[in-house]
């Protein structure tokens, strides 16, 4: 009887010893589990994040003058008015009066440079005016004459400041020697070069 007693304190004990480590390991998990967790150093993924770009509106081209050098007017626009630089043209014995101007500098040639972005709508060789480009941005068309020659085509995309040519010579203003003339018009109608340089096309209309 002292035998059978002590085996079967024996079996008890070893039971809810058992049960004791398990209970114990299932509130250190409850535990674990209800803890607040600490925040990630691991930096968040924006693969699959969209975000929202901003558009920025785009600078207004400003007129800039056809050259870079220190050049002058040789021939003024002529607009009836007075004025200390001559704007008529004599050919063939005839006053003309001068429908655009004419830059020059000390007869020596020079990049002629587009006022405006554009498009090429017209190049010409006339015989009198010599080689000739026009640029149209929007509403506004501009004539570069009296060029060496012409490096775009009709339908180009122009940039402002690239060189179309250089300033050259034509029979029509000879004594004029290198210039380049320039001729400016909204809606085909004529209007002085020298009222277009920093501003934008809006401001011309």
């Amino acid at each position: 009887m002292v035998s059978y007693t002590k085996k079967k304190n024996h079996r008890k004990a070893l039971v809810i010893g058992v049960m004791a480590f398990v209970l114990a390991i299932i509130a250190a998990g409850t535990s674990y589990l209800l803890a607040p967790k600490e925040q990630s150093d691991t930096p968040v993924s924006t693969k699959n994040v969209t975000i929202p770009v901003i558009s920025l509106p785009a600078t207004e081209e400003k007129a800039k003058r056809p050259y870079q050098v220190e050049a002058t007017i040789a021939l003024d626009y002529y607009d009836g008015e007075e004025s200390d630089i001559a704007s008529m043209t004599k050919f063939e014995g005839t006053y003309r009066a001068n429908q655009g101007i004419d830059y020059s500098f000390n007869n020596e040639e020079f990049d002629v440079l587009a006022i405006f972005s554009g498009e090429v709508v017209d190049v010409k060789d006339d015989p009198l005016f010599g080689h000739s480009c026009t640029i149209q941005s929007g509403d506004l068309k501009i004539t570069y004459q009296s060029l060496k020659d012409v490096r775009f085509k009709v339908k180009d995309q122009v940039k402002q400041g690239d060189a179309i040519s250089l300033a050259s010579t034509n029979i029509y203003n000879k004594d004029l020697g290198n210039h380049v003339h320039i001729v400016t018009s909204i809606n085909d109608k004529r209007m002085d070069p020298e009222d277009i340089y920093g501003k934008s096309l809006a401001e011309l209309k």
